[in-house]
């Protein structure tokens, strides 16, 4: 999750190559199969290209086969052919994916960013595509299947990796037998299964994906928000960025997405890639984004504020 962990990307990714995700490196597929004659003329990086900028993290952004694969490219591919665009993608390092489409040298990127007030201030950032509980890792045999709240952790283990932004607050956690850390998923991974951890907290989408190729013998469940502990246990706004001098492209994302809600095609998206759990698609509620660059009517606020292009009638 790009908001709680530093140093951690690498690792996930390693292990994920495994699975078969494919060689990263800058590719393009996708281009669109019929556009529709609506689709308007965007202005974009490349003409009639839309340059997606990624890290390459699956089960969220990456290339197999030469091809854009993945939540985020999968349901951005289909918003591009929709707008009469070609998908390319570029695999760079997480800060120079934000400084990409900061500076306008790429036109978007995702892969489960999450919203914050900071980043609202120098971006263009969509409508969520999802919400991210943080999830907890744990066995099959474990009794809790929609929740499972910070009292259930006293007299158990837990874990996670180094480097997340919550393990401060997990060493809070009150009545907790012991916190570990460990260097990589794997590892921690390991010790779920052979039953010498009993939970963990990590990268819920990847830990999705992992658990999906693998068949392995765990589940993830929801934490339920604590405000003692909100790094640790609040959900977040998955989002896209985009260029913040560009709003006609942003405003033709931002339809896209309502279109992909509308017609179901995220949570099918989703599933395909082992995320199913309700807690991805419900809202956080208040949207912590009221008055920050959204206003009650949804419509963008702050630095960006704009009136918005109607777009839907592309997505119809």
């Amino acid at each position: 999750m790009a908001d709680d962990i530093t140093g951690m990307t690498s690792l996930s990714r390693r292990h994920l190559l495994q699975l078969g995700a494919g060689a990263l490196g800058a590719a393009s597929g996708l281009a669109p199969l019929a556009a529709s004659a609506q689709a308007p003329a965007l202005k974009t990086v490349k003409p009639g290209v839309l340059t997606a900028a990624c890290t390459g993290d699956m089960p969220l952004t990456s290339i197999r086969d030469g091809k854009p694969f993945g939540t985020d490219l999968d349901m951005l591919g289909r918003i591009a052919e929709k707008l009469g665009l070609k998908l390319e993608v570029q695999i760079i390092a997480f800060p120079a994916v934000v400084e990409a489409v900061q500076s306008g040298r790429a036109d978007w990127f995702g892969g489960n960013f999450a919203w914050t007030p900071a980043r609202s201030q120098i971006m263009l950032l969509t409508d969520a595509v999802f919400y991210t509980s943080k999830f907890a890792i744990m066995r099959q045999s474990e009794p809790f299947k929609d929740s499972i709240g910070i009292s259930d952790f006293k007299g158990r283990t837990i874990g996670s990796g180094v480097g997340y932004a919550f393990v401060p607050e997990m060493k809070k956690v009150p009545g907790t037998k012991e916190v570990k850390l460990y260097d990589g998923i794997d590892s921690c991974m390991r010790d779920i299964l052979a039953g010498r951890l009993d939970f963990a907290v990590l990268d819920a989408p990847v830990i999705d994906y992992m658990i999906q190729q693998n068949a392995l013998a765990l589940k993830q469940v929801p934490i339920v928000y604590d405000d003692t502990l909100p790094l640790l246990t609040r959900k977040n706004n998955a989002i896209w960025a985009t260029y913040g001098q560009n709003p006609d492209l942003y405003d033709a994302i931002n339809a896209g997405i309502a279109w992909l809600w509308k017609t179901g095609q995220i949570k099918e998206i989703l599933g395909k890639y082992g995320i199913t759990s309700p807690a991805y698609l419900e809202a956080t509620t208040p949207s912590p984004r009221l008055g920050v660059d959204r206003d009650a009517s949804g419509a963008t606020i702050g630095p960006f504020a704009h009136k918005a292009r109607d777009f839907s009638a592309i997505f119809s």
